[in-house]
């Protein structure tokens, strides 16, 4: 009888498991860890989008409101609200004085 060297079929099968369910467990992480990133981004964009309507008019496909109320000591209190394509939205509100004079 000769002496063999490696690995035995159940062993490689196991292994083959292990790599298999590894793999798919790190594809599903990469995939939430990628659709979290795209969230982020889209908030961002909104958040940048609020703050610009406050002095431009928005980009192409979004959606606010602008109100300006006066405020205390002559001063104004613009609030924006904005949604974006993809729904996400965004709400600043800025209060705006005037320069001192000196």
């Amino acid at each position: 009888m000769t002496e063999q060297h490696g690995f035995s079929l159940p062993e490689m099968l196991v292994a083959l498991l292990l790599f298999a369910t590894g793999t798919t467990a790190m594809m599903q992480y990469q995939l939430a860890l990628d659709k979290g990133f795209q969230l982020h981004a889209e908030q961002r964009e909104a958040w940048r989008q609020a703050w610009q309507y406050l002095d431009a008019p928005l980009s192409s496909g979004w959606q606010g409101t602008l109100r300006v109320q006066p405020g205390p000591a002559g001063c104004s209190l613009l609030a924006s609200q904005v949604t974006g394509p993809a729904g996400r939205s965004a709400g600043l509100t800025l209060l705006r004085c005037a320069p001192a004079a000196q």
